[in-house]
């Protein structure tokens, strides 16, 4: 089940909410999500939700033994298994291709148990939570052990579970203490709406459009006209940028209908000024957990280009079993080590020069999210002129699309609009009909909708 479909709009959330809101299950509140988080995640498998679970059980099993915090092969005992799991789903298929000669069919067939494995959806975003609580319990940063119910409702929560924001027990701790005495005010109904429509606008109605006329590019890179090759380019930037932040968005919103509230994963990415500046504003919660658990463990600037470009082959691989992310991973290292090293002279370059040399290198890095090693060279050819049959180039309301998307990303601020803290009245009619317009579109829309991007991460 997915965010942008009829049955989570019209079914299951309304089910939820009455749930969680009756008066005689207050005190089961935590279970009721639990419950919900599980259904919402069982539905794509029920041996994915069985994987989340033994997660949740083993991690919470470990850290509660009374010598955890001063046991380094407790820490080592709680997170190794999840850890191996996600191994196992997302990484042995591509370990055993890069090892063995996977194109002979009867190689195949022997391996097939190992590298046909289906994926569970948003496992590198529990395994990184449950590996954080873990760790974080070990410093002694969570100092107030949680029920097991409050933890696993921490972990499972289905507003994130498969696409983040990636949280910490402290974003989550003092909400899910006051779970059975939270009411929802106006307030807090009016600003989940806003952010619920707004990120399914921008995910239906900005992102799947891109995505939509991207299709036929997308699989025939080889036969693109200059033009086309163009438009790929901008086209996927501004489509998993609004993809993900899209979902963001949402979670934000289903979050505090209720009473959480989440931290914010996106502060405009493509109006960074320089690649370093870029990883302040994207995926925020997963740039920090790569800081706090990887880079600073591993010795921070005291090694800087060392540890930059192993934590980003790392942060490329967590993106997908693939070398193409590997490289993409150690594509950006270069980049924040470049500026890191030469920003003497990229600070002196006027802004909107920097801005958009930022934006052009982080688009052209999306290429090895959107093609495999032959795909990309195919299209680089293209790029060059050099495709030996060209498809048709963008018609007009294709680059319309493009622009609509270049205007919202770098001239509206959506989170303002979505925050509703207006007290003018005209002003709250107008974010209404606003919110109301956009829903029904999104409706509209909705049966061509595509899966989130980040899903499959």
């Amino acid at each position: 089940m997915i965010f942008n479909q009829f049955a989570f709009l019209f079914i299951f959330l309304p089910v939820v909410l009455t749930l969680f809101f009756l008066p005689g299950l207050r005190s089961w509140r935590a279970q009721t999500l639990i419950a919900a988080s599980l259904v919402f995640y069982g539905l794509s498998g029920i041996e994915h939700a069985l994987v989340l679970c033994a997660d949740v059980v083993w991690v919470y099993f470990i850290v509660t033994r009374p010598a955890f915090q001063s046991s380094r092969p407790l820490l080592f005992a709680a997170i190794l298994p999840p850890v191996l799991a996600l191994g196992y789903y997302k990484y042995l298929g591509f370990l055993l291709d890069s090892v063995l000669d996977l194109s002979d069919p009867g190689m195949r067939e022997q391996f097939s148990l190992f590298i046909d494995i289906l994926l569970p959806a948003g496992i590198s975003f529990f395994t990184f939570q449950v590996v954080s609580f873990a760790i974080d319990r070990y410093r002694g940063e969570v100092t107030d052990m949680p029920s097991f119910s409050h933890f696993a409702a921490y972990i499972s929560l289905f507003p994130q579970l498969v696409a983040g924001p990636i949280l910490r027990y402290r974003d989550v701790a003092v909400a899910l203490r006051h779970l059975g005495h939270y009411r929802m005010s106006g307030h807090h109904g009016a600003r989940a709406v806003g952010y619920i429509c707004l990120g399914l606008a921008v995910k239906v109605l900005i992102a799947d459009t891109l995505g939509y006329h991207l299709a036929d590019y997308r699989n025939a890179p080889g036969n693109l006209s200059q033009e086309a090759a163009l438009y790929t380019i901008f086209a996927y930037s501004f489509q998993i940028y609004f993809d993900f932040y899209g979902y963001s968005m949402i979670a934000i919103g289903l979050g505090a209908l209720f009473g959480f509230s989440y931290p914010h994963n996106f502060k405009r990415p493509y109006d960074a000024l320089n690649p370093r500046d870029f990883w302040r504003r994207w995926h925020i919660t997963l740039s920090y957990w790569i800081r706090d658990y990887l880079y600073i463990p591993l010795g921070g600037n005291r090694a800087y280009a060392r540890n930059i470009f192993i934590v980003m082959a790392l942060c490329g691989l967590w993106h997908g079993a693939g070398w193409s992310f590997v490289v993409w991973g150690l594509y950006h290292a270069g980049l924040v080590a470049g500026y890191h090293y030469g920003n003497s002279f990229w600070d002196r370059l006027p802004a909107i020069l920097q801005r958009s040399l930022t934006f052009t290198l982080v688009s052209l890095g999306w290429l090895l999210f959107l093609y495999d090693f032959n795909g990309l060279e195919q299209f680089l050819l293209s790029l060059g002129g050099l495709a030996e049959t060209v498809q048709t180039s963008p018609t007009f309301e294709m680059w319309i699309g493009v622009l609509f998307a270049v205007l919202v990303a770098f001239g509206v601020r959506l989170e303002p609009l979505a925050e509703n803290n207006q007290t003018v009245k005209w002003k709250i009619v107008v974010l209404n009909v606003l919110f109301s317009v956009l829903f029904v579109t999104v409706l509209l829309f909705l049966d061509r909708s595509e899966t989130f991007i980040y899903f499959r991460f």
